[in-house]
């Protein structure tokens, strides 16, 4: 398992050439799954990294197989507001939680509120589903359990069973 914050401005390498670099992944909110990899490659623009195409995420870099072009009507934003089963907004997304092997999302991470008590703060929530906007998921309306917090850097996270 890894961070998607430790992820990002990877290297993604192509055959033997470095392409570019991992700015975000796209997911399949209904599965629960990494569906496409968005790298950046300068002056080029961005080129898109389907799941089928990558063969690996090693230490330091991630081994593609193809790429193509990205194209603007099919960016979209990872997910950053997050509301309860209510519908009151109560935190956004700060990090993702990806095994590496399967491309699951295992967990999310989430500043919970938007005061300056709560700014600092960060819950691993670990039970979650898409909402019917784009835009935004949905967590229980209370969660169970002492959430685990973790700051922000961290390349460590502890995942509760």
């Amino acid at each position: 398992m890894i961070r998607m914050s430790i992820l990002r401005n990877y290297p993604v390498v192509l055959g033997e050439k470095q392409i570019g670099l991992l700015q975000s992944i796209r997911f399949d909110t209904a599965r629960k799954r990494v569906c496409a990899l968005v790298v950046s490659c300068g002056m080029r623009g961005k080129q898109i990294v389907s799941a089928r195409q990558m063969r690996v995420i090693a230490d330091g870099f991630i081994l593609v197989d193809g790429t193509e072009r990205c194209r603007h009507a099919a960016q979209h934003q990872m997910f950053p507001f997050i509301r309860d089963t209510t519908g009151m907004l109560v935190g956004r997304v700060t990090d993702y939680a990806i095994d590496t092997q399967t491309l699951d999302v295992l967990a999310i991470e989430m500043i919970p509120g938007y005061g300056p008590h709560e700014i600092n703060s960060r819950i691993w929530v670990y039970g979650y589903s898409a909402s019917e906007r784009s835009d935004e998921i949905v967590i229980p309306d209370i969660l169970p359990g002492k959430p685990s917090f973790s700051r922000e850097g961290d390349g460590v996270c502890v995942y509760r069973r």
